[in-house]
């Protein structure tokens, strides 16, 4: 299975495409720039390498990393996700998309969730994506630790999407991780709730000194 990473040189992206190379999947860097997703490929490598993994890292610009997947993940910044998703939009159809983005804004000292009209980052995609398959995931996952190869970690993924066929690769995706546990959450609509958890986890971590903050189900 080819996963390309949509924005795979930002910060979640990094970590899911050394997670999911060394989870042995055909893993294509998307960049808009393809010298640099080129650059980010050969380092996600040399990386994996050094944790003796051979990772199969591919690398493309965008377009034709969402054209030549077989799953994409739209792992760019959420003010940005809404405008990539246009622009993707042929090379998507009929796709498994997944949306980790989280539309929020700061106020003051906090941050708080602030969702598109139609509820949640994940269901405004759907609605530009109509003709793919739209599943949402890994929006609580701390990035810089989940980038670090040496980081070991026990994390619950809750993963939300109307199709459920698409959805249960997605949970199989999300479990090949090591230290990961997808959870099924339910419709696309349960997204709004899965989303608005990120804010909470950076304001707790904010104002009691912790870092890289997730949830566990006990």
């Amino acid at each position: 299975m080819k996963i390309a990473i949509i924005g795979g040189t930002g910060s979640i992206g990094v970590g899911l495409s050394l997670r999911l190379a060394a989870a042995s999947y055909n893993v294509i860097v998307g960049s808009r720039n393809e010298s640099k997703a080129r650059e980010k490929a050969e380092e996600y490598t040399s990386i994996l390498r050094n944790f003796n993994c051979d990772a199969n890292i591919e690398y493309a610009e965008n377009f034709k990393a969402s054209k030549i997947c077989d799953v994409a993940i739209l792992a760019v910044p959420a003010k940005h996700v809404f405008s990539t998703a246009e622009s993707l939009r042929d090379e998507l159809r009929g796709k498994i998309v997944i949306s980790p983005a989280v539309p929020m804004k700061r106020e003051k000292e906090f941050f708080v969730y602030d969702p598109p009209p139609e509820g949640s980052a994940a269901e405004r995609i759907a609605s530009i994506l109509d003709d793919s398959r739209v599943i949402s995931a890994f929006h609580t996952v701390p990035a810089k630790k989940f980038a670090d190869m040496n980081s070991k970690f026990n994390w619950d993924v809750p993963v939300c999407g109307d199709h459920e066929d698409a959805k249960n690769v997605v949970l199989e995706i999300v479990n090949s991780i090591d230290g990961l546990r997808a959870l099924d959450a339910g419709p696309l609509s349960s997204s709004r709730l899965v989303e608005g958890i990120t804010p909470l986890l950076i304001n707790l971590a904010m104002r009691n000194d912790m870092h890289n903050l997730s949830i566990k189900f006990v």
